[in-house]
Order: structure tokens, then sequence, then C-alpha cells
């Protein structure tokens, strides 16, 4: 005769029992509840950060799209065109007509690179530093208060993350420009198409 003691059964529906199913569907349920909150930070934190820009493009008379240029071309001088289109996420001849309009003003200079004449080189005048030089600190000011809690290793730990999840969604919008066009193009849903070979995928 068997000496263990045989455990009762315990019925499904007993509120005492616990399905591991459940329980799993719960963390997968909170983890994508997590992520998609992360998802709507990030788009929030971008568009206070577009309010303010467009605040400050409008006290000197400049449409945002010009502000965020002459920003950009705060960051170093003698830039070529298409690097500053790769930055603001914008085509190359966007910022090429948005450039002649602003070396009208006598906001910054093109030049034709010495080294390959088929590049211009966009940098700002002195008129445009002098103009820019109180948004410049206020920009400064900003990012110490935003990182005033950050450590030297934590802020180049969460920019590295910030640069991944960068990369990530940028496969997503090549998956979703991808997905909208006709049948014939798709690849059979390759996405090295668009020319990315990493073997990450989205």
């Amino acid at each position: 005769m068997n000496s263990r003691r045989a455990m009762p059964n315990r019925r499904m529906d007993d509120p005492n029992c616990r399905n591991p199913l459940d329980a799993d569907l719960t963390i997968r349920s909170a983890g994508r509840g997590t992520t998609r909150q992360l998802a709507w930070e990030i788009a929030s934190i971008n568009a206070y950060l577009e309010e303010i820009h467009q605040i400050w493009a409008s006290a000197l008379g400049l449409s945002y799209p010009q502000f965020r240029l002459l920003m950009a071309l705060s960051m170093g001088d003698a830039v070529a065109v298409n690097v500053i289109a790769k930055m603001l996420h914008v085509e190359a001849s966007f910022v090429t007509s948005q450039s002649k309009a602003l070396e009208k003003r006598g906001l910054l200079h093109r030049r034709r690179c010495l080294t390959d004449r088929r590049v211009v080189q966009l940098s700002l005048s002195d008129k445009a530093y002098q103009q820019l030089g109180d948004f410049v600190e206020q920009q400064v000011a900003l990012d110490e208060f935003i990182f005033k809690e950050f450590a030297v290793s934590e802020k180049s730990s969460f920019i590295s993350m910030l640069a991944v999840l960068k990369r990530r969604i940028e496969k997503v919008r090549h998956r979703a420009a991808l997905d909208c066009l006709p049948t014939a193009t798709h690849r059979d849903g390759d996405i090295t198409a668009f020319g990315d070979t990493s073997s990450e995928s989205p």
C-alpha cells in the first residue's frame, strides 16, 4: 500500500487555484502596457520640445523648420546639406530651398566643399550666432535641467538605449512603408528592399 497521502484534486474554478497560464498572460499584458506607455512618453517629450522650439522660432520670425536647421548648424560648422537633411529627417531638396532663403536673410553661408565641388556645405553667419546666442544658452540650460539627475555614465547609457530604439523604430518605418507598396514590389516581404541589410528584424 502506498504510504504517500494522495493530494486532493483542486477544481479549476476554485478561487484559491491559480492557473499558471493566467500568470503568464498577466505578465505579458503588463509588458505590453509598459512598452506602450514608454512609446507615449517618448512621443510626449518630442511634442513638448517641438512646442518650445516653435515658440523660439516665432520670436525670431522664423518658421519651425528654419529654426531647427539653424539649431542643427549651431552644433557644427561647414556641414553638408545631406548630413543636415539626415539629422532633420527631411529631403535634401528641402534643406537646399530653406538654406537659400536663410542665406538671403544673412543667417547662413552656403559654400562648395573644397575637396568635392558637388557638395554644398552650410555654416552659420555672425548675424545668426548673435540672434541664436540667447536661445543656445537657453537650450544648454534646458538640457542641464532635464538631465540634472543623470550621472555622466547614466546619460551615456541612456543615449545608447535611445539610439537602439531609434534604429529599431526606423526599421518599423521601413516595414510600414514596404507593406503599403504594391505586392509586386514587396520582394516577399524582404525588408532589405529598402537597403537595410541588418539581420535584426522589427
